[in-house]
């Protein structure tokens, strides 16, 4: 190392020059940063070079060393990247960026949270001590569940060798919005206290959510496409909307009473005992909680009756259907629809007729269905009898018209009278 000032060698460790005791600068391995093990060796220089030009040509040959990058030789080499360093399988996706509790969720999908829990609360309704749904309505539910689940793998571009089993049209949107529909009206059947009626709410919500966000809300969704709910909002269709809610509503009030005590007839003999010895009808008093648990009476209300879930179906289908767009094509038979469902409301309520409230104001609402399906009737019947008329004019066709004569040639300066009709 020589000294900037004198321009003599000395030592490289030493701090200060030992011929003019100057301060000496440091050398490349007191500086920071990685360096190799040796610096190349540079040629000798003569004696009678200033200083600073042997610093300039050292800068130089290190500049030339560095190589095309023009980096000093000192300075550490570029990091190789190995080829399979960076590789990762998932840079095909788009990286996920949404809500953190959906990251792990197949899909991430909240639908498919939903489905999960629904999935529980019908694996519970299993068990005698939770309530359910019904048979039919869970398996409608289950074939629901998996045809949503598909769909939503599928947009996601997940299992897709699952979901190719699936046939496209049961994936379409409207098949979707009437898995919705389904969910909603088993929700209300489910309303009460219990750990089983919170898993349906919480469920439901979450698909229901969801998929009005993707299938049912927007310009293009389901509702704007086909429905338009202030037709419900007319009249008579007002009257059968509020004859509806007051059916569902019935269906929460007493329609019977079941005796659960052993009906055992006066003087019959012991089941495990002699023919002698007989049984005496006794009347316990209704206040011996002990023996007669309440007097034995439980009351029923109308979803605990069959076919109530069947029935509740049926009358939402019906506000569906009044519902429609009038542009939307429909069947010939959705006009029958109201006398239709009012004709089974009445048998099912005539089966579970006793004297309750619950049937009682049951029939008083079918009875404002009722009223719109004989609006309907009458109307169709009205249309069916009007006489068509011809919108240029029509005439009798009795009239007989004087065809003219082909030898008679009207004269044009003759007036002719106007003929009187």
């Amino acid at each position: 190392m020589r000294c900037p000032e004198c321009g003599e060698a000395s030592n490289a460790r030493l701090k200060y020059c030992e011929n003019c005791g100057a301060k000496m600068p440091d050398t490349p391995s007191q500086l920071t940063g990685s360096r190799p093990a040796l610096r190349p060796s540079r040629p000798q220089r003569a004696l009678e070079e200033p200083s600073y030009a042997a610093e300039i040509l050292d800068e130089a040959d290190d500049y030339s060393r560095g190589g095309s990058g023009g980096q000093p030789s000192y300075a550490p080499p570029p990091r190789a990247v190995e080829a399979g360093e960076d590789t990762d399988p998932g840079q095909s996706r788009p990286k996920y960026d949404g809500p953190k509790w959906l990251a792990s969720v197949p899909g991430h999908s909240q639908s498919v949270v939903g489905l999960g829990i629904l999935a529980f609360a019908l694996a519970l309704s299993i068990l005698p001590s939770f309530d359910g749904v019904g048979v039919v309505a869970t398996l409608a539910t289950l074939v629901g569940a998996v045809l949503l689940v598909a769909r939503e793998l599928r947009q996601a571009n997940e299992a897709e060798g699952l979901t190719g089993l699936v046939p496209e049209f049961l994936l379409r949107p409207e098949v979707t919005a009437a898995f919705c529909a389904l969910l909603v009206a088993l929700a209300i059947r489910m309303l009460g206290l219990g750990f089983t009626p919170v898993l349906w709410l919480v469920s439901v919500g979450l698909v229901v959510h969801d998929q009005y966000r993707k299938v049912l809300a927007g310009p293009e969704g389901v509702v704007a496409r086909y429905f338009d709910p202030r037709q419900l909002l007319l009249v008579p269709e007002v009257v059968a909307l509020g004859g509806v809610g007051l059916c569902i509503l019935t269906l929460y009030a007493p329609w019977a009473t079941v005796s659960t005590l052993p009906n055992t007839p006066e003087n019959a003999p012991m089941p495990a005992g002699p023919p002698e010895l007989r049984v005496i009808q006794t009347t316990r008093p209704p206040d011996d909680v002990l023996y007669s648990a309440g007097g034995g009476i439980t009351t029923l209300s109308g979803w605990e009756l069959p076919g109530a879930v069947v029935m509740e179906l049926l009358l939402l289908t019906m506000l569906g259907l009044l519902a429609l767009r009038p542009e939307v094509d429909r069947p010939a038979w959705t006009r029958f629809a109201p006398a239709g469902v009012t004709g089974v409301g009445l048998l099912w309520a005539l089966l579970h007729m006793k004297l309750s409230p619950g049937p009682i104001i049951f029939v008083v609402g079918l009875g404002a269905v009722g009223f719109l399906a004989f609006q309907r009737l009458r109307a169709e019947q009205q249309a069916a009898a009007a006489p068509a008329y011809d919108d240029e004019g029509a005439y009798d066709e009795t009239e007989q018209v004087p065809t003219p004569d082909a030898d008679y040639v009207e004269d044009e300066t003759e007036e002719v009278a106007p003929r009187r009709r």
